[in-house]
């Protein structure tokens, strides 16, 4: 019988079995297959078999659905097989006693009702956005202190999407949801250090775990800002938690001042796929920093 195993996550090692030609994968307790983790929708992803091929949708998700890194678009499903890893949110699964199958671009693409699409419907995903992943990816490989991996990713962020006026990420909060430290970039000084933002926005991100995003702040309630005369200067917001194995690492926000729907759809794709390469990376930083302070005491 085929089956679906957790590799990453907070279920790591747990596997259940694919019963039945449809299977429903989520948060909520009313899926076949249930997996706790707070950045998975609460209906996240369908498992079907047409004949001998399985296939997984993504049912228009919060957070994505990626096969091998490519995110598969909402309501399109693709052939999958042994080996490819399937990432929800920040789990991780994998699918077992399942057909081996072509590679990613040549692979069958089909509608919930199982028809196939035409070719020019492939998922593909930009160019700048791969770049973007790659780059990142790569600077992980290199000797740099925590500080500087960050500053390089925002100048990365800032290059790719000329519509993000400012960028910044926050490490950590304390108890209460405040803020505690940033690392941040505008273009419009070319420079690092601090920035006005949306407090409110970012601490919401912080305490909830979920993304954010505000495509015109003109028809925000006020209280979705702070204080700040130049928070009301923000057109458009875009921020989405880091969340590591156990907890909330940190946030990535990006906004724009020069108008509103700045940012798509995809773009949220793309931050929370940055913010699972990032999460382990800040964990480990963390980790490192606490184990020190307790020495030093």
């Amino acid at each position: 019988m085929a089956k679906l195993h957790v590799t990453e996550g907070l279920m790591k090692g747990r596997a259940f079995d694919l019963g039945g030609d449809t299977v429903f994968v989520g948060r909520s307790s009313t899926n076949d297959i249930q997996i706790n983790d707070s950045t998975i929708s609460r209906k996240h992803i369908k498992i079907f078999r047409i004949g001998k091929k399985f296939f997984v949708e993504d049912l228009k998700s919060t957070n994505a659905t990626l096969i091998n890194g490519e995110m598969v678009a909402p309501g399109e499903a693709l052939e999958v097989g042994e080996g490819d890893t399937i990432s929800i949110g920040n789990t991780t699964i994998r699918l077992s006693g399942v057909p081996a199958v072509k590679p990613l671009d040549m692979r069958k693409l089909v509608d919930s009702n199982g028809k196939k699409r035409l070719g020019k419907d492939r998922r593909s995903r930009s160019p700048k956005n791969l770049e973007l992943i790659y780059k990142v990816s790569e600077l992980l490989r290199q000797s740099l202190d925590i500080n500087q991996i960050l500053e390089k990713v925002l100048e990365y962020l800032l290059e790719a999407f000329p519509r993000i006026d400012r960028a910044a990420i926050f490490l950590s909060h304390d108890q209460e949801g405040q803020v505690k430290a940033q690392i941040a970039r505008s273009r419009q000084d070319g420079g690092t250090g601090t920035i006005r933002y949306s407090r409110n926005v970012v601490e919401e991100v912080l305490r909830g775990g979920k993304a954010v995003r505000m495509s015109d702040t003109a028809y925000e309630p006020l209280a979705s800002f702070s204080g700040s005369m130049e928070t009301s200067k923000i057109r458009s917001i875009l921020c989405v938690p880091i969340i590591g194995k156990s907890d909330i690492r940190g946030a990535i926000y990006v906004d724009s001042l020069r108008g509103p729907y700045a940012f798509r759809k995809e773009d949220l794709f793309l931050l929370n796929t940055l913010s699972g390469v990032l999460a382990p990376i800040l964990e480990n930083s963390q980790r490192a920093l606490r184990r020190r302070n307790y020495q030093a005491d």
